[in-house]
Parts: C-alpha cells; sequence; structure tokens
C-alpha cells in the first residue's frame, strides 16, 4: 500500500536512529516530497513546498539568529521539516530558532555529528522514488482497467462503479450542467443519500462549474449543520472550457494517495468520454444548423424533404410552428471587449449560452426546436391550441430565458416573433417575419425586448401613407427627440420609448434601465418640457407610439437601401 513519506517515516530511516527531534514534534505528519542539502545564505529562495533541508548551518554561523528566520520562512512556504548536523559548526541550535519551530509545529531535527548528510539524503530520495514508482504503476493499472470498461463498450456508469469499488466510496458523477449522469455504492447498493442533500450539493456544483479559478479538487460542508455531510469534490477539464466533477461523500485527505490516484485515472477516462460526446453532439448541430438554415433561406423547397430530413431533429409535418429569432443585445462589443477576438473563446461562449436556451426549453417547451443561424439563435415554437394561453407561456419562456441568460452570462438577450407557419415550407416566411419584428426593436433604440410581427401588420398599413407624410407626423410629434445628436435628448428618448413599450410604469422601466425611479421621473418631466404636452394621457402616448413605431421604419427603411 503506498503512502506518502511524512517527517516521521524520515527518523524510521537506520541512519537517523540517534537523532533527536528537538523542536516542532506536533508537525512529524508534514509529508515529504523532496530533500535539499546545502548551505547558502539565500537558501529558502530554492525551496519547495514539502521539502526537507538538510544543513550544516554553515552558512549562518557567525549569526546563529538567521536560523530562526529560516525556520519562519520555511514553515510559511510549507516546507517539510529542518535537519541541523550540529558539534561541526554549530554546537548546539539556538533557542530562537526551538521556540520558533515549537510555535509553528515545524520540526527541527538535530543530526548527529557521524552521520553523513549525503546518505541521508540519497535514502530519503530512494524512498520517494520507490514510492512514485508504485504509485505511477498503480495509476496505469487504473487507468487500464477504467479504459477497458469504455472501450469494451460499457458507459461512464460502470466506470463509476468500478471507481467506487476501488476506493471502497460512494462515488456521484456530474456534467458540466451539474446534472447527475451516475452514482455508484461499493455494495453495488442503491442510493443512501437524500434528495435534499443532492439538492443542495447540486447547487453546489452549478455555482462551481461557472468558475475556472478553483483547485481541481477539494472538500466543502455540503450541510454545515449536520454532522457526516462533508463532500469530497474533484473537478476535471471536460473540453471547450467545461467542468465535470466527481463527488465522494466523506473526506478523501491528501494522504489517501491511491484513492486519489484512482479518482485522477477516473477522471481521464470521464474527460475523454465527455470531449467525445461533446464531439459528436457538435457535429449533430452542425448538420441541424445547415439543413435547418437551408430551411429558412428556401433551398429546400419540398415539404416532404423537409418533413422526411427534419424528423431527426424533432420537427414533424402535422404541426404548425412559430418562429422566434434571439440575438446578443450589442453583441459585437461584448465579444471584443469579453474575448478579445479570439474566436475559441467566443465559440466557447455561445456553446454555453446554446445549452442554457436549450436547458430553459427542455423545461418548459420539449417540442422546440432550437438551432443558430450566423449570430443569431432561431427556436421553432410548436404551436398547441392557437389561444391566448398559448402566446402568454411563449412570452413567459422567452422571459424566463432572458432572466437566466442575464443572470448567468451577464448580457441582454432580445427576441423577435415571426407569424403563424401552417406548414414546414411556411417556417421560412415566419422566420423572415420575426427578423424584421428584431430588426424593428433595435431601430427604436430597445434593449432587452420581445417585439412581436403583428407590429409589422402596422407598419404594411403605415407603408401605405407617402413618406413625406409619415415623415412629417414623426418629426411633428418628436420634435427634438426626433433622431436626437446631443447625448443627453438621446437619452431622453431612448427613456420614452422604453417608458411607453412598458405601458407607462415607472416601476417597470427604472428596473429595464438600471435607473432609480425618481430619474425616469425626472427624465419623463424633461421629455414634456421639450414636447410641450404631456406623456401620460391615453391620446398623447398613443400618438408617442405611433411616431416611435414610424421613426423605427423610416431608419429601417434607411438601412435596407444602403
Amino acid at each position: 500500500m503506498v503512502r506518502q513519506m511524512d517527517m516521521a517515516d524520515v527518523l524510521r530511516l537506520p541512519l537517523l536512529a540517534n537523532a533527536s527531534v528537538v523542536a516542532g514534534r506536533v508537525g512529524l505528519t508534514r509529508a515529504v516530497e523532496n530533500v535539499n542539502m546545502m548551505d547558502a545564505p539565500d537558501i529558502i529562495g530554492f525551496l519547495k513546498p514539502n521539502t526537507l533541508l538538510l544543513t550544516t548551518a554553515y552558512a549562518m554561523k557567525e549569526a546563529p539568529h538567521e536560523i530562526s528566520k529560516l525556520v519562519t520562512h520555511m514553515a510559511e512556504k510549507g516546507c517539510a521539516g529542518l535537519g541541523i548536523k550540529t558539534k561541526r559548526f554549530l554546537d548546539e541550535i539556538p533557542t530562537l530558532a526551538l521556540e520558533a519551530g515549537e510555535r509553528l509545529t515545524f520540526p527541527i531535527i538535530e543530526i548527529p555529528l557521524d552521520v553523513e548528510l549525503g546518505d541521508v539524503s540519497a535514502q530519503i530520495i530512494s524512498r520517494i522514488l520507490n514510492a512514485q514508482t508504485e504509485e505511477l504503476s498503480y495509476a496505469l493499472d487504473m487507468n487500464k482497467r477504467f479504459s477497458r470498461l469504455v472501450m469494451g463498450g460499457h458507459g461512464i456508469s460502470d466506470v463509476t462503479a468500478a471507481l467506487s469499488s476501488v476506493i471502497c466510496k460512494p462515488v456521484l458523477l456530474y456534467d458540466h450542467r451539474a446534472r447527475l449522469l451516475a452514482e455508484a455504492y461499493p455494495d453495488g447498493g442503491h442510493s443512501r443519500f437524500s434528495a435534499d442533500l443532492k439538492e443542495r450539493l447540486q447547487v453546489v456544483i452549478e455555482k462551481k462549474a461557472k468558475r475556472t479559478d478553483f483547485p481541481t479538487w477539494f472538500s466543502l460542508c455540503v450541510s454545515p449543520e449536520k454532522a457526516g455531510e462533508e463532500i469530497a469534490l474533484f473537478s476535471f477539464d471536460a473540453g471547450q472550457q467545461r467542468r465535470g466533477f466527481i463527488a465522494v461523500p466523506g473526506a478523501v485527505g491528501a494522504d489517501e494517495i491511491l484513492s486519489l490516484q484512482a479518482i485522477k485515472q477516473a477522471a481521464n477516462v470521464f474527460g475523454f468520454d465527455f470531449m467525445k460526446q461533446y464531439a459528436l453532439e457538435e457535429h449533430m448541430r452542425r448538420a441541424k444548423n445547415e439543413f435547418l438554415s437551408d430551411v429558412l433561406d428556401a433551398v429546400t423547397r419540398s415539404e416532404e424533404e423537409i418533413a422526411s430530413r427534419g424528423k431527426r431533429y424533432g420537427l414533424h409535418k402535422d404541426q404548425a410552428y412559430q418562429c422566434v429569432v434571439a440575438k446578443v443585445d450589442d453583441s459585437s462589443k461584448l465579444y471584443s471587449k469579453t474575448f478579445i477576438h479570439k474566436e475559441e473563446q467566443i465559440r466557447g461562449f455561445k456553446d454555453r449560452l446554446y445549452e442554457k436556451i436549450e436547458e430553459v426549453l427542455a423545461h418548459r417547451e420539449e417540442g422546440a426546436v432550437l438551432f443558430t443561424k450566423s449570430e443569431y439563435f432561431v427556436i421553432l415554437f410548436p404551436l398547441m391550441e392557437r389561444n391566448k394561453k398559448d402566446k402568454r407561456e411563449l412570452i413567459h419562456i422567452l422571459m424566463t430565458i432572458q432572466e437566466e441568460t442575464e443572470r448567468d452570462f451577464h448580457i441582454n438577450l432580445s427576441f423577435g416573433i415571426g407569424n403563424e407557419a401552417d406548414r414546414l415550407l411556411d417556417i421560412a416566411y415566419s422566420f423572415q417575419k420575426a427578423l424584421e419584428a428584431l430588426q424593428m426593436g433595435y431601430a427604436s433604440r430597445k434593449i432587452r425586448f420581445i417585439e412581436s410581427y403583428r407590429m409589422k401588420e402596422l407598419v404594411d398599413v403605415l407603408r401605405l401613407i407617402p413618406d413625406e407624410a409619415l415623415e412629417n407626423f414623426y418629426r411633428g410629434t418628436l420634435k427634438e427627440l426626433a433622431d436626437p445628436d446631443e447625448t443627453e435628448k438621446v437619452e431622453l428618448a431612448r427613456t420614452l420609448a422604453i417608458y411607453l413599450d412598458n405601458h407607462c410604469q415607472v416601476g417597470e422601466t427604472a428596473k429595464q434601465l438600471f435607473l432609480h425611479r425618481n430619474t425616469v421621473a425626472y427624465r419623463l418631466n424633461k421629455c414634456e418640457e421639450v414636447l410641450g404636452y404631456s406623456v401620460k394621457s391615453p391620446n398623447d402616448t398613443l400618438r408617442l407610439r405611433v411616431a416611435f413605431l414610424i421613426g423605427s421604419m423610416l431608419k429601417l427603411n434607411q438601412q435596407m437601401e444602403s
């Protein structure tokens, strides 16, 4: 059985039979991973954690008080201990050094004059290398054992069960979404952990999965008020900036070398399997994106072909759909600021955002089909009852996506909703209407909005009016707030537009703009001063809403012409 060498093991060496611990006996459990033999005044700069230093103190024979400083620095650095050969250059170890060793529980060993430090160093290194060789051999055996299971067609559940059997402890395996994929127990029994404990553990893992600055493994207490609910949590690379997790109820100490090696090798196998699954999912997603993009671009012109090929992606011939297009607000600035144009990081961010939307849809609307086209996320929602409840549910799902993406990614996501598509061939038309609705929202300087294609129907009516008349109405209604150049008036126009979109609710407007309601009220008063009339009466608010709509329509026309 491999056990990590510690200071107590060092004292058991035959060469040190007559050595004595003169300070810090409590620290004899300190691990020894390396040994250094040097007499230099600046030795501390060359030492690493868990290193035992052997010395004659020659460099400090004229200044023995420096030994206490050395002890303090070594303890702070996490070194294993200090062995001093006395009666050659140093008659006895200074009291200050001994006091520091006791205070810091840092072992100081007095080595007899007749002991060669080089021989001691060689024996310690030999023991360390033997232990490392045995540990490496065990790691290779574990890797082969777990890999054979996978190569033999067994799944991650079997690898989890094998790991549990090896370490004689329960094992729970989670993916990067904090989903419990497998659990196993040494005796092959069923779960002994309450749903409440698993739920609390899942919350912890969800938070950890969003970070990359935590150790590969660590212990945490899932329920501080309950004894025996400590969890050792191990993270591993699952590819594309994803983290998988192995949870082992109960503490797993650093001295349990073989258990740690078994977990590490299992984690390597899990990581490889996760990356393989991700590669397959990415291939399937790319194929789905290409096919459905062809549908949106009307490249695929046959209803039968769409139904036949689309079945594997969740499309059904006799099902009516409504197309929704989503886009990250001001995405170009987001990507440039956050990822500094690193393509792989941008792709990874988009993938995680895709998975978040997919996760919400899985809980809210199983029949929805999600894919991407260029910078857009496209969702095909199945229409069931085609009533107000159906539409309210759609809006509620989109609002949930907005809330969760803002919470998890700190971004704003906006949606354009297309018309109903009774046939699969009509999905392309629904997509165009959804895209127009989205563009209209952006033309109105909105953020984090949900714009319906029905607004587009009003635009179609307004197009029957001459452009000159529309322009006169737009500028006559909004006055200085129409196409403002000054920063102050831009903010006033934006505040007024969002105020109208929120049905004249000051509180909701303040929430959407991340402002205090008093600031919103102040800006609305300024708007009234500029316009010369109220922004609260029903007639005036209707007039203003139509003016903003006309402004969006005129800007959209200019963009399309340019």
